[in-house]
C-alpha cells in the first residue's frame, strides 16, 4: 500500500512522518516521494499541526535512491516518467511554511541526506554515516545540494563533501555545523519531539512562517532591502493578535496561547 511508505500520526500539535521500507533501509522510491510530499503539504494546511518531525523506520534514516530505480534509469537514459505525477516539486520542503526537524537515526546519504538538509533542524544519533555520493554515481549535485550546501556549511566545506562524496559520520557533520544536535543512539526521535513540541507551544506559527519565507528571499536581496522588508513586515506584525499575546504572555510571565495557524 503506498499509505505504508510513509507513516503519518500526530502527537499534540506534531506531526511525525516516518519513511517506512525498512526491508530496504527506507531507500527513496517515486511512490515514497509522492506520499512524502503529500503528506507535508498536508501537514502545512493543516491548523492542527504547529511542528513536522521526519524519521525513518528501523535503523536507518534513507540511504538514497533505491538500487533497483537506479538500474532502471541506466538502462532508460532518461527521467522516470512517474516524477511527473507528482503534484509537488521535488524542492517542496523548502516551501513548507511549518518548522521541520529532521530526526536522523541512522544513515543517510544522496536525496536521502538532502531531505535533512530541507529540514530546518537536524537531530541525528552519533556515529551515524552521511554522504553526498553524487559523485560516486557519476551525476551532478543534484535536489538542491549546491544551493544548501554552501549556505548551511559554507562553500569551501560544501565544495570538499560534493566534489569528494565521501563517507563521513554525524559527529563530524556537527562539528561543520550541519547537525544541530548529536544524541545517543535511538533517541534522535524523542529528542526531536521534545523540541519540536517546544516551538510548537511557545512559538509564534505565523513568525515562524514569515521568518522561514524572510530566510529564503534574504540571499537575493542586499542588506539594505532585506533590512526594509523586515521593518514591513514588522509593521505589519506590530498589529497581529500573535505580536499582543506574546507581550502579555511576557509580562504575565506564562507561556503564550498563540493562534492555530492558517
Amino acid at each position: 500500500m503506498t499509505e505504508d511508505l510513509v507513516l503519518y500520526r500526530l502527537e499534540g500539535a506534531v506531526a511525525v512522518l516516518t519513511l517506512n521500507r525498512p526491508e530496504r533501509k527506507n531507500a527513496w522510491t517515486i511512490p515514497l516521494q509522492r506520499r512524502y510530499l503529500g503528506l507535508l503539504e498536508q501537514c502545512d494546511h493543516d491548523p492542527a499541526v504547529r511542528a513536522i518531525v521526519v524519521t525513518g523506520a528501523g535503523s536507518t534514516f534513507c540511504p538514497g535512491a533505491d538500487t533497483a530505480e537506479l538500474t532502471v534509469y541506466t538502462q532508460t537514459g532518461d527521467f522516470n516518467p512517474e516524477m511527473a505525477q507528482i503534484e509537488q516539486p521535488d524542492y517542496y520542503p523548502l516551501l513548507v511554511g511549518k518548522p521541520m526537524i529532521a530526526a536522523i537515526n541512522g544513515a543517510c546519504a544522496g536525496i536521502g541526506m538532502m531531505q535533512t538538509l530541507m529540514c530546518d533542524v537536524r537531530i541525528a544519533v552519533t556515529g551515524a554515516r552521511m554522504t553526498t555520493a553524487f559523485a560516486r554515481r557519476g551525476l551532478p549535485a543534484l535536489h538542491g545540494s549546491a544551493w544548501l550546501l554552501p549556505r548551511l556549511i559554507g562553500a569551501s566545506r560544501a565544495t570538499e563533501l560534493l566534489l569528494s562524496g565521501r563517507t563521513f559520520s554525524t559527529d563530524e557533520a556537527a562539528t561543520l555545523g550541519l547537525i544541530h544536535q548529536i544524541v545517543p543512539t535511538g533517541q534522535a526521535l524523542a529528542a526531536a519531539l521534545d523540541y519540536a513540541a517546544d516551538l510548537a507551544a511557545n512559538c509564534s506559527p505565523a513568525s515562524i512562517r514569515t521568518m522561514k519565507a524572510q530566510l529564503r528571499a534574504a540571499p537575493d536581496e542586499d542588506v539594505l532591502t532585506s533590512i526594509a522588508n523586515g521593518l514591513e513586515l514588522e509593521r505589519q506584525a506590530l498589529a497581529s493578535d500573535d505580536f499582543a499575546e506574546g507581550v502579555r504572555s511576557f509580562i504575565e510571565r506564562r507561556p503564550p496561547s498563540f493562534p492555530a495557524p492558517r
